[in-house]
């Protein structure tokens, strides 16, 4: 009899524990967030577009050179465009995040990088536009060698306060 209890109590356990999320890993967002490829060509966060006829609206670009000291290369670096009116340094313009979710990001930090690093897969940023403020985070990367293919697929969102909507 007690063996017969048991194994009821064992079955009823496994149905239970198999109908119940007992621990969920969720890799993806659960907002959804627009993609893009950064480039050398520059890209506008509002617009959602490289702008090759007009540069100067682009927020930033992918350069695989420090923007503050040209010295550091052969990595893939976001430089903060602002049109014909780049900063250089690019001061209060833009914060390596880490590897917080984009959905974690709520607000523009009080504080940017001096001097930033390079870009990393799957670390966010948040950065200075010409018109607001965008978050985005790293999916891939180019090729950094000089003469490379100098670009960055990210999923962001652009605001034109310092507050993000997700």
């Amino acid at each position: 009899m007690k063996t017969n209890h048991a194994i009821f109590l064992t079955i009823v356990a496994i149905t239970l524990f198999s109908s119940c999320e007992l621990f969920t890993i969720d890799d993806e967002s659960s907002a959804s967030y627009k993609t893009a490829t950064l480039s050398h060509a520059g890209f506008d966060f509002s617009a959602g577009i490289s702008d090759t006829v007009k540069w100067e609206n682009n927020d930033g670009d992918v350069v695989n050179w420090s923007p503050v000291d040209p010295q550091k290369r052969n990595k893939l670096w976001y430089r903060p465009g602002f049109g014909i009116k780049a900063e250089l340094p690019p001061n209060d313009s833009q914060k390596n995040m880490g590897m917080f979710p984009l959905d974690s990001i709520f607000n523009v930090p009080s504080t940017f990088d001096p001097d930033p690093n390079p870009l990393a897969i799957g670390n966010s940023y948040v950065v200075k536009c010409i018109d607001g403020y965008a978050k985005f985070k790293v999916l891939e990367l180019g090729d950094s060698g000089d003469g490379g293919d100098w670009w960055a697929k990210v999923e962001y969102e652009f605001s034109s306060t310092k507050k993000f909507d997700k």
